[in-house]
């Protein structure tokens, strides 16, 4: 299946090539963030431009500049571990500190990974397995289920990507028990899957909006 992958995405997986490595994917989350933040302090620094997803989106700095004022910007290396951090739904440090050893639930994220390919019948035979997953969380920060991952939106940079049947897998998870009026905590909390998918510009620009939002109730 056919997945629209944005440039600013693109630029974010090509950036991080590890980051669909099984041994970096099982380690604490905690590791996980600063090993990207260490990597985008460095990239900055460098003037590499496949940082603008990161810092255009969750760099509190980046406010009212464009990126070349961006890219000229002083970067600390607790800026970019905020930046990270917040790309994965937490308010601060802090809170990454806080979880000390946590990992990403595997199975969950097996699954995101046949969603966000468009793998339909890997998907659900992956549900017929555990049921649960249609009601599970991303141990991340935002605490997005499934049917949030298909808007594209408010979820890690490099998972902002759509299926081109996105509505056919929304339709899959929602008829195996998904809540379309479940909230992820993004933008202050509160978001629906259709809230998300209706504000993103992936699946517009991927052609598949209205039938993905009819899909998700709008």
């Amino acid at each position: 299946m056919k997945v629209y992958v944005a440039p600013e995405v693109a630029e974010v997986e090509a950036l991080h090539p590890y980051l669909r490595d099984d041994s970096f994917r099982t380690s604490p989350i905690r590791e996980q963030i600063l090993r990207q933040a260490i990597v985008l302090k460095e990239a900055h620094a460098l003037g590499d431009r496949r940082v603008r997803m990161h810092l255009m989106s969750w760099w509190p700095g980046a406010k009212g500049r464009t990126l070349d004022e961006v890219m000229d910007a002083r970067l600390s290396q607790q800026d970019a571990e905020l930046t990270i951090a917040r790309e994965y739904g937490y308010a601060n440090w802090s809170e990454v500190d806080d979880l000390k050893n946590a990992t990403p639930d595997n199975d969950f994220e097996k699954a995101l990974d046949d969603l966000l390919a468009g793998e339909t019948e890997r998907l659900q035979l992956r549900l017929e397995e555990n049921p649960n997953l249609t009601i599970e969380r991303s141990a991340f920060g935002h605490r997005a289920t499934l049917l949030h991952y298909l808007g594209a939106n408010g979820v890690e940079s490099h998972r902002q990507r759509t299926p081109l049947n996105a509505a056919v897998l929304a339709e899959l998870l929602i008829g195996c028990g998904a809540d379309i009026h479940a909230e992820a905590i993004m933008y202050g909390g509160g978001q629906t899957a259709y809230a998300l998918a209706s504000s993103s510009a992936h699946p517009h620009k991927a052609g598949i909006s209205a039938e993905l939002n009819r899909a998700l109730g709008g």
